[in-house]
C-alpha cells in the first residue's frame, strides 16, 4: 500500500513540476526581456518634455513628433524612431543617452572627413551631471514608443517555400 501511495505522490509531483516549467512562451520571453538593469517605469509624455528641456531637439528629430523649431539649422540633424529593421532595446537606448561615445552614429561619421573618423567623438554632450533618473526613464519611454519594427514582405516568386 505504501509503495502504491509513494508511486502516485511521486508521479503527481513530477507532473506538476513538468506543467509548471512549461509556462507560456510569452511569459518566458517577457521574463527574459525584463532581466538585468531597469530604471523605474517611464512616462512618454514627460519624456517628450525632457527631450525639449534638455535641448535634444536641437540635433534630433523624432519620427511623428512635432517639436519646437530649431534656431540654428546649420548643424547636423539625426532622426530617431520610425521603421527600423531592429528596434533599439531598452539597454541600447539608455547607453546611447548616458554614454554617447559608446557607439558613434554611422550617419554622423558620414558627415566628417575620412581622416578624422578614427579619432572622432560624438557631438552629443553628456548629461550625466544634469539629467535626473526620472528624466532618463521618461526619455527612454518616449523614444522607445516611436520605434516600429519593419518586417519585410517577401515575394514568393523570389523566395519560394519548400
Amino acid at each position: 500500500m505504501k509503495t502504491i501511495l509513494y508511486t502516485i505522490l511521486t508521479s503527481l509531483a513530477g507532473m506538476s513540476l513538468i506543467l509548471t516549467s512549461c509556462g507560456g512562451k510569452e511569459e518566458r520571453l517577457e521574463a527574459k526581456k525584463n532581466r538585468g538593469f531597469r530604471l523605474p517605469e517611464g512616462n512618454a509624455e514627460r519624456g517628450e518634455e525632457a527631450f525639449v528641456q534638455l535641448n535634444c531637439h536641437q540635433c534630433h528629430s523624432v519620427e511623428g513628433v512635432n517639436l519646437p523649431e530649431v534656431a540654428d539649422k546649420s548643424g547636423v540633424r539625426f532622426s530617431l524612431g520610425g521603421e527600423v529593421r531592429k528596434v533599439k532595446s531598452y539597454g541600447e537606448l539608455v547607453t546611447a543617452i548616458i554614454q554617447p561615445q559608446h557607439a558613434i552614429s554611422p550617419d554622423y561619421l558620414a558627415t566628417i572627413e575620412e581622416a578624422e573618423r578614427e579619432e572622432s567623438v560624438s557631438p552629443m554632450p553628456e548629461y550625466n551631471e544634469t539629467m535626473t533618473v526620472r528624466q532618463m526613464a521618461d526619455l527612454v519611454a518616449f523614444l522607445h514608443a516611436h520605434y516600429k519594427l519593419h518586417v519585410p514582405v517577401y515575394d514568393d516568386e523570389f523566395y519560394p517555400h519548400y
